[in-house]
């Protein structure tokens, strides 16, 4: 009876921990400076830069909470917190790069934003893949695609950069889709995985994501994003 009261107690703890994070902060205010690189198996290349992230309006209505967050690169985003769900969607989306968005602009980005369940789908689309020779040259898919996450790790202290964060999940997502980049040629196979490291009362403090061909026109490309300071 010890035993069973001890594992109720500690189940109960576990849960009260999970709701009193924060994987999503929403203060108006904060400020995360990311550095971004993007690299190419087929160029060799690296293309570096840096990238502020912040919340620029948080409005309350009743359970719900609207987020407005601005990135230095001119992008805009708009997000709606459910607190009755736990659920984060994105509201609305304007980027800075001409191409926009086909995958839905209004959708569910985290179904649990105490990261209860371990395993969800979210859809999206090719971002990072472009074509380097003719006929193909500066050929970008945009194909849709339904991304399988699961919880990998959840990591009492994630040490990264020289500064330990606690109560963080590590997320892995992996995808599949084609696209035809030139009729004389059938369509070609892309795999996709996201792996994300999101701790508590800081959001993303790692992201490494890959979109992988056999294509020679295309080879593979990689984003790597890394937070470098977080301002409250």
């Amino acid at each position: 009876m010890k035993r069973i009261f001890l594992l109720l107690v500690s189940l109960v703890l576990v849960s009260c921990e999970r709701e009193s994070s924060n994987y999503f902060p929403f203060s108006k205010g904060l400020k995360w400076l990311y550095s971004i690189k993007i690299s190419s198996s087929y160029t060799g290349k690296n293309y570096e830069k840096r990238l502020m992230v912040t919340n620029i309006e948080a409005k309350k209505k009743k359970k719900k909470l609207d987020l407005s967050k601005l990135y230095s690169d001119g992008s805009f985003y708009t997000y709606q917190i459910d607190f009755g769900k736990n659920q984060v969607t994105r509201s609305s989306a304007v980027l800075a790069f001409n191409e926009g968005m086909v995958e839905p602009i209004k959708k569910i980005i985290y179904p649990d934003m105490y990261f209860k369940k371990n395993e969800w789908i979210v859809e999206e689309q090719l971002f990072l893949l472009k074509g380097f020779q003719p006929p193909l040259l500066n050929v970008k898919p945009r194909s849709k695609f339904d991304m399988k996450y699961k919880i990998i790790k959840r990591l009492k202290i994630f040490k990264f950069n020289g500064i330990e964060y606690k109560n963080c999940v590590e997320i892995k997502g992996i995808g599949n889709t084609s696209f035809i980049g030139d009729t004389r040629s059938g369509p070609i196979n892309v795999d996709i995985i996201n792996n994300e490291w999101v701790c508590d009362g800081v959001g993303i403090v790692k992201q490494k994501r890959v979109e992988k061909t056999n294509a020679s026109a295309f080879g593979n490309m990689t984003f790597e994003k890394k937070l470098l300071s977080f301002k409250k």
